[in-house]
């Protein structure tokens, strides 16, 4: 019995020997995909309007032989480009997670990144100018997070509001938060502007009012909702700037100077006008209006008013005005009146009376700025600028600056940087056509020139200092 099993075990070897294996195992090698990550970067900053451009494929290698190759790429996770070259036109800011993928028909492999778009407007100088056809323009020169000053950029407006096409004659500017408020003369309006992107947010009309001319505005830049608009006729409205309207001012009624001064005292707005009609100061906290005249006049005779400014900061205040050819200043506190223990109005609270001689005379329409810091105010005539400080009986015969650079050079309008280390001189060249202005950079202390900037606006009407 054993023997027959061993006989049908035998004769299945034997069988299977008999077939011929034909057959061969091929090996399928993979195409692995890699990105060198490290010849790429994590983060790639671009400013508004710039473009960002990825070349992925010198990055990209196949470990057996080249297959055909697909991409992918995705931003702030949604589908974007199907290019091995990314195009990004940076438009929106933030921060955009980015990510590629490529792909054989084998394998796949990815990149991850982050976009920044940045604002080319963050902080910096801002310039508004006007040509003489009264064109405006919007110019700016940016501060880097290093302190170093980028350079001007012209036309920023039309620049980021491509087919806008934006008033003639404007008269000011001024940032509250977030927006840049622009007033124009022809076809009177506020144009409401992004202070990031410079692209237009609002139009602010009011054509029930048929004086409605803006030249000034007193916008505190914080929440508040509404603001002064001083008329070219001397009428005050109201701009409510969160709504965009215009409206009649029920409590500013008289008819006021565009010459004014204001901040924010970190309650409430101190405003100060001056009366026309009355000859005197009108303070308006945002919601009352008090007149000096109540305790009586503070000036006998009709004055004039010169200027308006900040004379110690957050304390008193200083009027400089005129009386038949003669200038007086006139320091107040910030209050105006006097207190006495139950903060009751007692008298106005003088804090300087004094005549001051003027040679050369300060007229109302030139250029000025006030440094608390130094106690003194910088003001321009023709292509010289002045310095007289409060405390002298007389305004200086001597020029403290001259901008000698170009001829026929006429000073514009002034500014002070915020930490009042700074003036700011915008100028132009009546005889020169085209972008005719500059804009001049000196130090407060010294006088002396840090940096210029030739043909980067029109005859500049307002330059600040633009924060965040």
């Amino acid at each position: 019995m054993k023997w027959k099993y061993l006989y049908i075990w035998l004769i299945g070897l034997l069988a299977i020997g008999c077939f011929d294996d034909d057959t061969t195992v091929d090996t399928v090698r993979i195409s692995e995909i890699a990105i060198d990550t490290n010849s790429l970067q994590k983060e790639y900053n671009r400013d508004k309007n710039q473009t960002l451009v990825i070349d992925i494929t010198p990055y990209v290698t196949q470990k057996e032989k080249d297959l055909p190759l697909t991409f992918q790429w995705d931003m702030d996770y949604k589908f974007y480009s199907d290019s091995s070259v990314l195009y990004v036109d940076c438009q929106d800011l933030g921060t955009f997670p980015m990510r590629v993928k490529v792909s054989n028909e084998h394998s796949s492999a990815f990149y991850e990144f982050k976009l920044h778009i940045n604002s080319p407007y963050e902080e910096g100088i801002t310039v508004l100018s006007e040509s003489g056809d009264g064109t405006g323009m919007l110019s700016f020169m940016r501060q880097m997070a290093d302190g170093i000053m980028g350079n001007f950029e012209t036309h920023c407006l039309t620049m980021n509001n491509p087919g806008e096409v934006f008033p003639k004659s404007p008269t000011d500017m001024a940032k509250r938060l977030s927006q840049l408020f622009i007033s124009y003369k022809n076809d009177p309006s506020v144009y409401v502007i992004n202070a990031k992107t410079f692209e237009l947010e609002n139009i602010v009309k009011a054509p029930e009012f048929s004086d409605f001319l803006p030249v000034a505005m007193m916008l505190p830049d914080n929440a508040a909702r509404t603001a002064v608009a001083i008329s070219e006729n001397g009428k005050v409205y109201n701009l409510a700037s969160m709504e965009g309207l215009i409206l009649t001012h029920t409590t500013l009624t008289s008819t006021y100077s565009s010459v004014q001064h204001s901040y924010f005292g970190g309650y409430n707005p101190y405003y100060y006008l001056w009366d026309v009609n009355q000859h005197t100061i009108c303070y308006y906290n945002g919601y009352t209006a008090n007149y000096c005249q109540e305790f009586g006049p503070i000036w006998n005779g009709a004055h004039e008013v010169i200027a308006i400014f900040e004379n110690e900061k957050k304390s008193s205040f200083t009027v400089l005005t005129e009386l038949n050819g003669e200038i007086w200043k006139t320091s107040l506190s910030n209050t105006i009146y006097k207190l006495n223990e139950n903060y009751q109005k007692i008298g106005v609270d003088y804090r300087d009376v004094q005549r001051v001689i003027a040679n050369p005379v300060l007229k109302k329409e030139d250029p000025k700025v006030a440094s608390s810091s130094y106690q003194c105010l910088f003001y321009a005539q023709g292509n010289k600028i002045y310095r007289w400080y409060y405390s002298s009986t007389s305004f200086p015969t001597e020029s403290w600056t001259v901008i000698d650079d170009i001829s026929n050079a006429e000073i514009t309008t002034m500014a002070i940087s915020p930490d009042e280390s700074q003036i700011y001189v915008g100028a132009y060249r009546s005889n020169e056509s085209g972008e005719n202005g500059y804009i001049y950079i000196y130090d407060t202390r010294t006088g002396q020139l840090i940096d210029s900037y030739k043909n980067v606006a029109y005859k500049p009407v307002k330059i600040m200092y633009k924060v965040k």
